[in-house]
Parts: structure tokens; sequence; C-alpha cells
């Protein structure tokens, strides 16, 4: 059989990558090469064939990350409001055109979805595939044909999945020959988390927790390595420290310690964090380790407290990690939430020396806090899922407003200069 898959492009006021990459889809892919079909892959959003006149380049900056190509659109309507330029992140329509009709005749189609808030972007795609390969028949997985899956099913001759097709700890995607496009190795050791937070959808899409095949990956990773001789590797995982860092040491202790890089965009538990662990990250090349922490004040979740952050950042220091290397992810604009509590622990996480990183709100179809949101909100961002994206948060918050975002924002523009300056 033949199948095209598709990752297409995005339109959105901001995107950049940072070890993104379309992990559940390359899964997929690796799953039909394994049968043996014939497999074709159209990256419309980072791919290498997609650049053309008229978009700005991407520039890529150290540890695998990069922009995309950029071009400025017109906003659609209901986001005239917004004082920020939009863009076309990837291909244009001209160019997923060309590249379609260079494309043999598929028997399926699949395309994957990021965020809610990108929808009209991949229903964009799918107008222009369905003029190519009229009568193929088309199904979008991924986030947002997980969590809105009426808005892609309303389609004629386009269905929404989820779950269909095997992934289980066999299938990890890193055994796809795609890898070989990526600057980064994407890892996922632990499948799904056992906490159950009111803003996050992990459950939604892994109801279980499973341990991937690690063995395989390491194999994937030093055959990845040695193909195309790029040494960084993000990990995709919810709950990479889970049991101690078991699995996490299982992944490491056949590789040399200074042979890769390591990155952990997702937040890491602070509970799991052990000396061990600590001087893990420190024989291995962790540049800059990110702990979920959300707020210090009020808590809504009993994962973590502040007593175990101190912790963390003293067993770190003792390891020889400086403050530059502590990062802490802080939410920001959730319900309930006051100003004065984010900038006490913008202030509590700079004091006992780590670096606090605000994450705005975005509410997440499925979660507690999206239907508790939905009642405060500025913006119907039910009816409309453009309005759940996260660079929208000052325009949907009754208290964290533009100008109480700035003040924030440019509290911790003070705090990152002091840490330079030190």
């Amino acid at each position: 059989m033949k199948v095209l898959t598709i990752n297409p492009p995005v339109e959105d006021f901001t995107a950049y990558n940072l070890w993104a990459a379309p992990l559940g889809l390359l899964r997929i892919m690796e799953h039909f090469e394994k049968r043996g079909d014939d497999v074709t892959y159209l990256n419309f959003l980072d791919g290498r064939e997609i650049g053309e006149n008229g978009f700005y380049p991407p520039a890529y900056r150290s540890w695998g990350r990069h922009s995309y190509w950029k071009k400025e659109v017109d906003k659609p309507e209901e986001l005239f409001f917004v004082r920020r330029k939009f863009n076309r992140f990837g291909a244009s329509d001209n160019k997923i055109k060309k590249l379609l009709m260079e494309t043999d005749v598929p028997d399926k189609i699949l395309i994957s979805t990021g965020m809610t808030y990108w929808y009209r972007s991949v229903i964009s795609t799918i107008d222009i595939v369905l003029k190519v390969f009229p009568g193929v028949e088309i199904e979008v997985g991924g986030t947002a044909a997980t969590l809105i899956p009426n808005v892609f099913n309303g389609i004629k001759g386009v269905h929404a999945v989820t779950g269909k097709y095997p992934v289980n700890e066999e299938i990890t995607g890193t055994g796809s020959r795609y890898v070989d496009h990526l600057k980064f190795f994407p890892a996922n050791l632990v499948e799904g988390c056992p906490n159950r937070c009111s803003y996050c959808s992990s459950s939604l899409f892994y109801p279980e927790v499973k341990i991937k095949n690690i063995e395989k990956q390491v194999y994937d990773l030093e055959a990845w390595n040695k193909r195309t001789g790029f040494t960084d590797v993000a990990f995709y995982d919810d709950a990479l420290l889970l049991e101690k860092g078991r699995y996490l040491k299982e992944f490491l202790k056949n590789i040399p310690p200074e042979k890769y890089r390591f990155h952990t965009p997702n937040g890491l538990h602070l509970k799991e964090v052990d000396n061990e662990l600590c001087k893990i990250f420190n024989l291995y090349d962790f540049p800059q380790l990110r702990f979920g922490f959300e707020t210090a004040f009020n808590r809504f979740d009993r994962k973590t407290d502040r007593d175990q952050l101190v912790n963390v950042v003293e067993m770190l220091k003792m390891s020889g990690s400086g403050k530059d290397k502590i990062g802490v992810y802080l939410l920001c604009g959730i319900p309930g939430q006051a100003v004065e509590e984010v900038e006490e622990t913008i202030d509590f996480v700079d004091n006992i020396g780590a670096r606090p990183y605000l994450s705005e709100f975005s509410p997440v179809p499925g979660t507690v806090l999206y239907d508790k949101h939905l009642k405060e909100s500025l913006l119907d961002f039910d009816k409309e899922p453009m309005y759940q994206n996260n660079s929208l948060s000052s325009w949907r918050s009754p208290v964290f407003n533009f100008e109480v975002m700035e003040r924030l924002k440019n509290k911790l523009r003070r705090i990152y200069s002091k840490t330079q300056n030190d």
C-alpha cells in the first residue's frame, strides 16, 4: 500500500522549533514501514524542500533549535483585535500543491495535527489535498484531532482517528528513516504520566503509563548519530524521572557521558529527584534542566511543594549545577490566580537560586481547568479554538491583562539580566 503522511504548516503569531517533531506520526510511519508499505513523508512545516522566495529562511541556533520558514499573512477576522503580526510558518499553499502533484497517488493519506488553535492550517492543507487527490481516504490524528475531533469529522472524506494504529512499546518512531531529517533525536522512554493535573491532557492521550522499548531507542540513537553526526537528544516524556529516574538511568547506562547533549523541554517532576539523579545530570550533558512547579502558593495539586523545590535546588548546586542550569516553569493566568501570587513565586524561585520561566496558561479541552477558565474568560474559546492560544492569555483573563503581563515579563528580564552579569 502507498501511504502519504503529512505534517501541515502552522499559522500563528509566533512559532519556534524547540526540539519539536511529530513523533506520533513518525511512530505510525515506522508501523507501516515494518509492514512493508511504501511510505512518503511530506513535512510542510519543517521540511528541507519547502523554502521559497518571499519567506524568511530558518535561523539555526545551538542545540538543534531553529526558527521556521516564515511569511507574514493576513490575520483571521476573529483575531483582528490582537496587536501582533500573524505569520505562516512552513510551506505556502502553492508549494504544498506543487509537492503534492509531484507525489504518486496514494492509497491512504494521514495528516498530523498539533495545537487545537492551529486547526485552520490543517483544514487549509486538507482542502488542497482533496483537490489534488480526490477520492483518497484521509485520516487526521494527533493532538487537535483527539481534543476537537468534530472540527475535522465535519469535512467530507475526512476522519479524525485516535488509537487506530498499534503504537506499542516496540514502535518508538525513532526506527523510522525519517528521523535523519532532524538535527536532534526525539526520545520517549515513558509514555503517559501518573499525575492527573487539572490543566494537563496527558491522561486523555495515555490513560495508562507504559514503558517504551529503551534498548531499541539506544540502538536507534547510536545509528542516527553515525548517519547524521548530530548529538542533541530531546526527551518527549511527561514523566521522564518516573521511579527516581529508573528508566532514564537504564537509557543512559550504555551511553558515553561525553557523547551527547540532553534536553528536557517538558517539566521534570521534582519529587523524583535525589542525590544520585543530580550526579547523573552533572555527569552527562544536561545544559538546562526544566522542572514543573506551577506556583509556590495556593497550590491546586499535590505533586510537589516549596520544600521539595528548595531541596532539589540545593542538591543540584552541591553536584555542581549553576543557576543558569536550573529552570523552573511557573504557570500564569490559571483560574482564581492572583497577580501577587505569581510575582511572589517569581521572587521565591529567584531567591533560592533557580531561573523562573513563565508559562502562560492555555486551556485544553477535556481538562478540569478548561471549564473553570471558560466561566471567567473574556473570549469564548470553546466556540472558537483559536482563542485557546497561550498568546491570547492576556485577552482571555480578567486578571492577567496585557499591562500585567508586561510587568511580569519585565520583572523576568531584570532577573535574567542580573544572572548574566553575575
